[in-house]
């Protein structure tokens, strides 16, 4: 994120996206320095130093006091050096992090971000896009972010006006783009995506729980319409989702009952019925526990959306169940050959296929009935009254316009 700071002498820091005077800022030691040593040494990663507003003449501060728009974070202001340097030192302390950045690296202008951490409460430096009153002039607030994770605490330096402009210290080099193996591209990818998920750890009203999502316990608020009793309420198709799920559980008791029965010598399925029902179905059934099972170790805010993956294939399980249970395709018989070998000959058995295309009418029919019932918080039209809102909370859905 780039921002610039705007300051009036010991008040509220503020920010604005362009170059100013009042932008430029000085970075000195936290500590006094001793005479004699070399006041101008290189800023690492990590150090906790001071920042000197040019044009004030103050110094940056943070204190545990409410910011205008985030009570519960912290402002950020400035002091007179006297005031710093005295009772009011600690407050004045920052460190300088690095993104991504080594212990103790050099910490440079326009080639890299970094956070701001105000040392004594551990916020960071963070602005956000909704401007200030007119007594601010409309511009950014600056506050004391206490999620130091979040991405949006990143801030570059751009310039260094106290430079000639002919040092090449003024001249930013492009980094040249090296090649990366695949492998390496993957990795990288897969660490920065678990990185910025488990950074995602804040509260959502609409936030839920894995445990809930296969009982469709708890939706999602988009949109609301109060003139016209309009909204849109992501909420998956009941009929369809609990048919789902509970064929999820019915296919891990037959898959129990199978092994059980096979230990007791029973051997209740033919060779193509028993393949189809662990190769084909299986798969499905292992796709959904892929999709969903690591939901359970995530740290990160989760919403029922992140259960749609996982709801498809527990469909492609239920589509394959029924099949499996209606037995559609003939029945196999084993016999030994004169070879000694196993062969498999198709018999006659009783065919179900009408009963197949039974259920299959019946299941279409109650998920198509399930999505027009709910279609209205899907779509977001028509509005409804209170008792059709009422009439939609089946579990207890948190809708609006419910009275």
């Amino acid at each position: 994120m780039k921002s610039h700071a705007y300051v009036i002498t010991g008040q509220q820091v503020t920010g604005y996206p362009f170059e100013d005077v009042n932008n430029n800022w000085v970075i000195i030691p936290g500590d006094p320095v001793p005479e004699g040593s070399d006041a101008t040494s290189v800023v690492k990663n990590g150090d906790l130093v001071k920042l000197l507003h040019v044009v004030t003449n103050t110094i940056l501060l943070s204190h545990d006091v409410a910011s205008p728009y985030y009570p519960t974070n912290q402002e950020f202001t400035t002091i007179d050096i006297e005031g710093a340097n005295a009772d009011r030192h600690n407050d004045t302390l920052f460190e300088i992090r690095i993104e991504g950045g080594k212990i103790k690296q050099d910490f440079r202008s326009m080639s890299g971000q970094f956070k701001l951490i105000h040392n004594p409460s551990k916020v960071a430096m963070w602005t956000h896009s909704k401007p200030l009153p007119d007594w601010a002039f409309k511009q950014q607030e600056i506050n004391g972010n206490k999620n130091i994770l979040q991405t949006s605490n990143l801030w570059f330096v751009e310039n260094i006006p106290s430079l000639a402009p002919e040092d090449p210290r003024n001249v930013r080099t492009p980094k040249e783009v090296k090649s990366m193996p695949f492998l390496k591209k993957y990795f990288e990818l897969q660490r920065t995506m678990f990185h910025h998920n488990n950074a995602l750890t804040s509260s959502h009203p609409y936030a839920s729980q894995p445990i809930q999502w296969p009982f469709l316990l708890r939706g999602v608020s988009f949109w609301t319409k109060n003139d016209t009793r309009e909204q849109i309420y992501f909420l998956g198709n009941p009929i369809g989702w609990w048919l789902a799920s509970s064929i999820l559980a019915v296919f891990v008791g037959i898959i129990a009952a199978d092994q059980l029965t096979q230990r007791r010598g029973v051997d209740a399925l033919d060779r193509r019925t028993r393949s189809k029902l662990y190769n084909s179905t299986g798969f499905f059934f292992l796709a959904w526990a892929a999709h969903y099972l690591p939901f359970f170790l995530m740290g990160r805010q989760l919403f029922l959306h992140h259960y749609l993956p996982a709801h498809l294939a527990s469909s492609l399980v239920t589509g394959a169940l029924v099949e499996f249970i209606f037995c559609v395709e003939p029945l196999e018989t084993e016999k030994i050959g004169k070879d000694g070998k196993k062969k498999y000959t198709p018999r006659s058995g009783p065919q179900s296929l009408a009963a197949a295309w039974a259920a299959a009418v019946v299941i279409t029919a109650a998920v198509a009935g399930g999505w027009y019932f709910f279609s209205p918080l899907t779509y977001g039209s028509p509005g409804l009254d209170v008792s059709q809102v009422i009439s939609r909370q089946w579990l207890g859905y948190d809708l609006h316009f419910a009275k």
